[in-house]
């Protein structure tokens, strides 16, 4: 399974990009994303358009490749679901 995040937005207007491979990462590691990524329904979870958006805020687009599939969402951390939330604070930990 692959992971990338972009991170888009904030007072630099900066984008930045993580991957996490899991072939990259301990057993229990991959296990644990893994597990996250599934309860987090990611595959049937859509991008959440801001309203109104806020200047200075950051975006993100969440994407995952698994099993031959691959998904994206674009949300902002205003609308994020708690249950993606997880996920992008996993990856942008382990990815510094």
């Amino acid at each position: 399974m692959r992971v990338t995040l972009e991170q888009s937005g904030g007072f630099a207007g900066l984008m930045i990009t993580k991957t996490i491979d899991t072939q990259n990462l301990s057993p229990s590691e991959a296990k644990e994303l893994e597990e996250m990524v599934q309860s987090a329904n990611f595959f049937q979870l859509i991008s959440v358009v801001e309203a109104f958006p806020q200047p200075d805020r950051f975006g993100y687009v969440l994407t995952v490749e698994m099993e031959g599939r691959t998904h994206s969402i674009e949300m902002s951390e205003t609308n994020m679901p708690e249950s993606v939330r997880s996920v992008v604070k996993w990856v942008q930990a382990r990815s510094r």
